[in-house]
């Protein structure tokens, strides 16, 4: 089996190499666009950057008549970040259909202004203490609140929106997911389907595998048919690797539909002894332990996503936008957009959901905001630009015509993001204070341990009382 796998592999990435030497780029579109030019080894990528065709054209037109009939009085919004997820940018993304909306029903702008991942904390406090009014941050990743609440950084947004309304009616559920002392911190606008499994479709039927794709439709996409697959592939030896990605930990831990902290009734709590989570750790163990993991000690701790285009790697976890640019930028990586295909996370054995370490677009509006109303007009058009048919067929078109995406790879994404809507999981461990989030978010003795081939028995034990007297004193402090 051993010589088998070696010759398998090298046969398969030579095929790979050639494939995608022959790929060219995408699609076109029959809109007008200013092209702007990007760089990145050994590829050079045309972007289209501004203008939509003027069919889509009158169908903003038509999703902005969803929104408030209003006059601004301060037309522009301060977005602080080290992202811009709304203008065109050089990574192969295009301008957003709620900033078309933006434009076009408010004449509002957006100001970016630029951090650091690294820095970007710092940076937001020098920022709000020097009264710059910046308005708003992004909240989705979770990794700002509840924290930010009691230090002073961030505002209810309660006064500026109307829950009654149509708009923010249809995501009260989600933003109720996230009240502290009655208000609202986090605005969300949209779920989203969290982190994806991308496999190459020619690896999977080189050594006869089910299609993920098709195991999902049947219900049979679970934890062990998932194993499985990773069991039969693996051959370290023969350099045919498993499971890789930088942020494995949590979407695998949240399959099992409980995250280990969680708002309860506008406090934190622990989950750290529910059965289901539990069963998630072991199933993470038990991947460790087979060496179904790349070990990227091995391979100067960096990931190797190209590994699937070459055929020698099956499964890359990753979120939706490591497939949302220029298909000569991802498909460097993954392969030919014929062959790249993905599912959600696998659900427990078991289970009869598919629960989703769900994301979601959601912002946070900063203390001393100097347009708070600006922004909540923003996020309506958010939501109108979620919600609206119309600008779902257009975003669908942007990512067959921007991102090379095939019908089925968008039909899976809302698939995915159906799932989120009806089981939606979010851990806000990242997002409590930093002496309780270094205790949970640690690879040694918190919960990405199991991941790493700790037994979660001990791991928890050893963590969960430290946990509770942190978790105690932070409820208390939004007391105060």
């Amino acid at each position: 089996m051993k010589n088998f796998k070696k010759i398998m592999a090298m046969t398969v990435a030579l095929s790979s190499v050639m494939s995608l030497a022959a790929c060219s780029g995408g699609g076109g579109s029959d809109s007008t666009t200013t092209a702007a030019t990007t760089t990145t080894p050994a590829v050079t990528v045309a972007i289209n950057s501004e203008t939509l065709a003027e069919e889509e054209q009158e169908q903003v037109a038509g999703v902005a008549s969803l929104l408030p009939d209003v006059e601004l009085e301060n037309k522009n919004i301060k977005w602080f970040s080290f992202y811009d997820p709304f203008h065109p940018t050089t990574a192969g993304n295009t301008k957003s259909i709620s900033l078309e909306l933006f434009e076009t029903k408010y004449d509002g702008t957006i100001e970016y202004i630029s951090t650091t991942w690294e820095n970007r904390f710092n940076d937001l406090s020098t920022n709000l203490l020097g009264g710059t009014g910046i308005d708003f941050i992004a909240g989705g990743d979770l990794d700002s609140f509840p924290k930010g609440v009691p230090s002073g950084q961030f505002e209810p947004y309660d006064q500026y929106v109307d829950f009654n309304g149509e708009l923010w009616g249809s995501v009260k559920n989600l933003n109720d997911m996230f009240v502290l002392n009655g208000n609202h911190y986090i605005m969300v606008t949209q779920a989203s389907g969290g982190s994806i499994v991308v496999y190459n479709r020619q690896t999977i039927e080189n050594y006869g595998f089910d299609d993920p794709a098709e195991l999902l439709a049947n219900d049979q996409w679970n934890w062990t048919a998932f194993k499985n697959m990773l069991l039969e592939f693996v051959d370290n030896d023969a350099g045919l690797y498993g499971l890789d990605g930088w942020f494995n930990e949590k979407p695998l831990m949240l399959s099992a539909g409980v995250p280990p902290v969680e708002l309860r009734d506008g406090k934190l709590v622990s989950n750290l002894y529910d059965e289901n989570l539990e069963k998630s750790m072991n199933f993470m163990f038990e991947l460790n332990k087979n060496g179904l993991v790349l070990d990227k000690n091995l391979t100067g701790w960096t990931e190797h996503p190209e590994y699937i285009g070459q055929g020698t790697e099956l499964f890359y976890i990753g979120g939706g936008y490591i497939l949302e640019s220029a298909p000569e930028i991802w498909g460097e990586k993954f392969g030919s957009p014929e062959d790249v295909m993905f599912v959600p996370i696998p659900k427990m054995d078991g289970s009869d959901k598919y629960y989703v370490d769900a994301g979601m677009e959601a912002f946070m509006l900063c203390k001393g905001a100097q347009n708070p109303e600006g922004v909540a007009r923003f996020m309506e058009c958010c939501i109108a630009a979620a919600m609206d048919e119309n600008a779902a067929a257009i975003a669908d078109r942007k990512s067959k015509d921007d991102y090379a995406w095939t019908d089925e790879m968008i039909e899976m994404k809302h698939t995915i993001a159906q799932m989120a809507k009806e089981n939606p999981v979010y851990s806000i461990h990242t997002g409590v204070p930093n002496d309780l989030s270094s205790i949970l978010d640690s690879g040694e003795f918190g919960i990405r341990a199991s991941f790493y081939g700790y037994e979660w028995s001990t791991v928890r034990d050893t963590l969960a009382d430290a946990a509770d007297i942190m978790i105690d004193e932070f409820n208390a402090s939004l007391e105060g």
